[in-house]
């Protein structure tokens, strides 16, 4: 079987270079756009976005390459943000794979690859994140999804006691 024949029984909307979408998108299978959206984007398959969207998208999985997003994005596995894409927006996703930039919350449940070129204005929650030489992180991050308890490699110690000093009575000499 060629790879050609199975992709020709799957549904792939195309919305090629040039063309405004002014409206949401919801559609049962893969959406390849090259222009621009402004609305939410609703897909239960990939959603590849060279162009411009102001809007939400939901998706199995997301790529993006020379892209502005302006939006919440939830992605049911995987998300890739290549380079000269821009996003401003929260992001979810299973995985994720950082080359271009964002600025929002990142909500990871397995792991963060942030490329040398990533510029990340972000709070990131992952079970683990790789960061490589050259990217630029502001933010948070928590590997709060990780299979490791904090308090088994640093337990926690108790808190001294603060001993209550008893109240002086307020006596003052004065001049002897």
């Amino acid at each position: 079987m060629n790879n050609f024949g199975e992709a020709a029984g799957r549904d792939i909307a195309i919305i090629p270079k040039g063309t405004v979408i002014n409206g949401d998108i919801d559609i049962t299978g893969k959406l390849e756009m090259y222009g621009e959206i402004n609305g939410n984007i609703n897909s239960n398959d990939r959603v590849n976005i060279c162009g411009n969207v102001t809007g939400n998208i939901k998706a199995n999985d997301l790529y993006t390459k020379d892209s502005f997003i302006q939006g919440k994005i939830e992605c049911v596995q995987g998300a890739a943000i290549s380079e000269n894409t821009v996003i401003f927006g929260d992001v979810s996703a299973d995985s994720m794979v950082i080359d271009g930039a964002i600025q929002g919350k990142l909500d990871v449940k397995g792991c963060v690859t942030v490329g040398d070129k990533a510029i990340l204005d972000s709070d990131i929650k992952a079970k683990s994140i790789q960061v490589s030489n050259g990217a630029a992180i502001n933010g948070h991050c928590s590997l709060c999804y990780a299979d490791l308890n904090m308090n088994d490699i640093f337990p926690e110690t108790e808190k001294p006691e603060q001993t209550k000093k008893p109240k002086a009575a307020a006596k003052s000499k004065k001049n002897d």
